[in-house]
């Protein structure tokens, strides 16, 4: 996917394209956007299940979540 279609895709789903998310580099920002969006999105496990995950997985490698 090309940058500006990721960008397209980021200010549809949240409005506007955050800072951080802007500076990523092409390589990065598609993989950062899907992993954004798999948590924004609908599954089977709700947005608090996949916030523990996420907060689980931080603290396993001690980042600063």
């Amino acid at each position: 996917m090309s940058r500006e279609t990721v960008l397209s895709e980021i200010r549809e789903t949240l409005g506007d394209v955050p800072g951080w998310l802007d500076g990523i580099p092409d390589p990065q920002l598609e993989y950062q956007w899907g992993m954004i969006r798999w948590s924004l999105g609908d599954s089977d496990l709700t947005a608090e299940q996949k916030a523990l995950v996420a907060f689980g997985a931080a603290s396993a490698v001690h980042c600063l979540y």
